[in-house]
């Protein structure tokens, strides 16, 4: 009997932390659009120099009022869609984006100090399919005046 006791509370127990995640994750509530403290254009610019040739590429955060594209490991890899929403824990913004040529979500994580801001990519999901974890690497980036200038004019 005790056996079956014990048996029955710890699969219950595995049952129950096993659908926790998603369900915190589908709970969280989002604001629609982009948060107004991080629009503009934030880029972290580098240059190689190969003999006579110079390659310039950037890792890049552009956030307008209405759409997101984002580039790091310094142009190979870009994301980016329409449909913002986002919401703030602790200072930490969350933003989740919809591109629609792949019809995936993506999620990614932006912290901001000053004109500063550190961003990582932490999910994707697809419609119909569960949230999918996503460990990439932190990018750093500073604020670009002109180009948020150019991005954000009406």
């Amino acid at each position: 009997m005790n056996k079956f006791v014990t048996s029955t509370v710890v699969v219950l127990g595995m049952v129950g932390s096993l659908g926790w995640g998603t369900v915190a994750q589908a709970k969280t509530k989002w604001t629609a659009g982009s948060p107004k403290q991080l629009r503009g254009a934030w880029v972290q610019l580098r240059v190689k120099h190969s003999g006579e040739d110079t390659d310039i590429s950037a890792n890049s955060l552009f956030l307008s009022k209405t759409s997101v594209m984002v580039m790091t490991d310094f142009g190979d890899q870009a994301y980016g869609g329409k449909h913002l929403a986002y919401h703030v824990n602790q200072g930490t913004y969350y933003l989740r984006d919809y591109f629609a040529p792949e019809k995936v979500w993506n999620y990614t994580k932006i912290t901001r100090h000053g004109k500063k801001v550190t961003l990582q990519e932490y999910g994707k999901r697809k419609p119909g399919k569960s949230f999918k974890q996503v460990t990439a690497k932190a990018v750093h980036l500073k604020y670009h005046a002109e180009a948020s200038a150019a991005l954000l004019k009406k």
